[in-house]
């Protein structure tokens, strides 16, 4: 019987184990995608390079969006689901998604990721005006030219005819991420980089610092690092996965559907740029001082429920 046949590892090699089966869990997913848009596309990876190449003058956007679903799922959502197996008696409890909160705890992270926007906004454009020393140049200009080309990359993702469209983005760049990143991150990662530092703040700063790492977008990683903390935290003060993985799929949603409604028209070029441009200063200390606001008394209602 396997079910929590790993729980006395120390904590260095439950890291080891999970880190581990993320990996070997990722390539045996590659593979089955791999045969999957063989059959559901008639595409080979290995030999139709041109129709898998997103930066190529055809590439196959429905195959690349079916393939990048099924990557996403065998990285970060199947692993932690394997891991809390392994590690514990209680698969649901140790992921922390065996209770819901209340609906009121929901409304809270909600309003704090949409007030928190004019804030990241404002650390991602400072963020792209970091330069480097005279001796690392061409690292920068390589991490800049990387930048580029995954903003192409998600140019082409976020193109959208319809409705239709949308919902499967939102699909794939909200719903699976949201899952599977605060699964992996917050559920297994953050749990056991907290235990093994014996500091939850250690911990949910070194899973936020890998989180964003991942990302490979080095112009962009203060926003996300800010993004995996708040994460993090919202975890810790509600006791419940579920309200990380509802702020984040807020998150990734408002700038799939903003993206959407901007190229119909139906938003003004600026809307998912708030506290980035014009009056930046002025809307970030606004976005600071409602997100302080909110954190505190997200943290002191968490605070009175344990008392009680």
């Amino acid at each position: 019987m396997l079910k929590g046949r790993f729980t006395q590892l120390s904590n260095f090699n439950q890291i080891l184990l999970s880190l581990s089966l993320v990996v070997g869990t990722s390539f045996i997913l590659l593979f089955v995608g791999s045969l999957l848009c063989y059959l559901f596309f008639g595409l080979n990876i290995m030999t139709d390079t041109a129709a898998f190449d997103i930066n190529g003058t055809h590439p196959n956007i429905p195959a690349l969006k079916f393939y990048q679903a099924i990557y996403s799922t065998g990285m970060f959502i199947l692993p932690p689901f394997i891991i809390a197996y392994l590690l514990s008696s209680n698969v649901r409890a140790y992921l922390q998604i065996n209770q819901l909160p209340r609906f009121s705890t929901f409304f809270q992270a909600f309003l704090l990721v949409l007030v928190s926007l004019p804030l990241i906004n404002m650390m991602g454009e400072l963020n792209s005006h970091i330069h480097f020393p005279d001796f690392l140049k061409d690292l920068e200009q390589w991490m800049r030219q990387s930048e580029e080309k995954a903003a192409l990359v998600t140019e082409k993702f976020l193109y959208m005819n319809n409705i239709g469209d949308l919902l499967l983005n939102l699909v794939l760049i909200a719903v699976i991420p949201a899952l599977g990143e605060e699964l992996l991150f917050r559920g297994v990662l953050q749990k056991q980089l907290s235990k093994w530092t014996g500091s939850v703040h250690w911990g949910i700063f070194i899973s936020a610092v890998c989180f964003s790492a991942l990302h490979m977008q080095f112009f962009g990683f203060f926003p996300r690092l800010f993004l995996g903390m708040l994460f993090g935290y919202l975890l810790v003060w509600t006791g419940s996965l579920w309200v990380p993985i509802l702020a984040h799929l807020v998150n990734n949603g408002l700038a799939v559907s903003a993206s959407y409604f901007i190229d119909k028209g139906q938003l003004p070029e600026k809307a998912d740029s708030i506290g980035s441009s014009d009056l930046m200063w002025e809307t970030s200390i606004i976005s600071l001082i409602l997100f302080s606001i909110l954190t505190y008394h997200l943290f002191k209602t968490r605070k009175r429920q344990i008392e009680s």
